[in-house]
């Protein structure tokens, strides 16, 4: 079985095979296919003073344009380098593999996933590629609104529409806690919202605003001692997937894979599930 697997934000291949080395003591005959991120970027916070860069992470702007760079970039990987039966991603590289499954399921309804099922672990919010996503919400804007905007990461929410507030609402509230937290390096530029450029306008995966839903097998682990908005990131992006399929993991830690050996043998039976529904839904796809 091969895994693709996405490291987090100001990390890189090294850290997530380190926190994954308690998870792949207790698997057999599993390549883990570790890959960079493209951009170099800061450091992450809480990585210790002996850990070496470069560090990356795989966009370090939310516009549509460059989030979808990065899912050319896995694109590219599986074409190069696949078949790959799953994707595994952490923080950053969990949220990128979510948009990239959901996105799939949006350009190429009712045909097989590039996956067969997803580990998603302390996923922070996804962001569209999509220049046309939630076109109708910007549209709806009228000057003052998007003023309002302009005023981003300070913005005052209190007129915008409905679906507005629902997307730049939660879209405010999960960078700021990328900030906090030293997940995320800068806010997006405010001036893209004046500018009125859909292809720069970041916009946020959220179940309220989209009916499409990722249909192969995913496993969604996350620490109970994680900062609160980071796990409403995190349930945000479960809601993003069919719930017959989905399972959902509490491990003892915080913003982090799961490091002790029992919540690392409780992952193990999870990707065990996962990869056989998976594997029983492509074979269903191939009759």
């Amino acid at each position: 079985m091969k895994i693709l697997c996405l490291h987090g934000y100001g990390t890189n291949i090294a850290v997530l095979e380190n926190q994954l080395s308690t998870i792949a003591s207790n698997v057999d005959d599993i390549d883990f296919e570790y890959v960079n991120g493209q951009i170099e970027s800061p450091k992450a916070s809480g990585l210790g003073a002996f850990t070496t860069g470069p560090f990356w992470c795989y966009y370090d702007s939310f516009a549509p344009s460059k989030v979808r760079e990065a899912h050319e970039m896995i694109t590219e990987i599986i074409e190069d380098e696949g078949p790959f039966d799953g994707i595994l991603g952490f923080s950053q590289g969990a949220s990128l593999a979510v948009a990239y499954l959901l996105q799939h399921e949006i350009d190429h309804p009712g045909e097989p996933a590039p996956f067969k099922f997803a580990l998603i672990f302390s996923s922070v919010i996804s962001f569209t590629p999509d220049d046309s996503y939630c076109m109708d919400v910007l549209h709806s804007l009228n000057d003052e609104e998007i003023e309002k905007l302009a005023a981003f990461p300070n913005v005052d929410l209190s007129i915008l529409p409905a679906d507005a507030k629902t997307l730049f609402g939660t879209m405010v509230k999960a960078l700021n806690a990328g900030m906090e937290g030293g997940f995320l390096h800068a806010h997006p530029d405010p001036d893209v919202f004046r500018r009125r450029d859909s292809s720069m306008i970041p916009r946020i995966l959220h179940p309220a605003l989209i009916h499409e839903r990722i249909r192969v097998p995913t496993v969604h682990v996350v620490g109970k001692m994680d900062d609160p908005l980071m796990l409403e990131q995190s349930k945000l992006m479960f809601q993003l997937c069919d719930t017959k399929v989905s399972k959902w993991l509490e491990h003892s830690a915080g913003h982090d894979v799961p490091r002790t050996p029992e919540d690392a043998k409780a992952v193990c039976k999870a990707l065990a599930w996962a990869a056989d529904e998976g594997e029983s839904q492509s074979l269903l796809c191939r009759l």
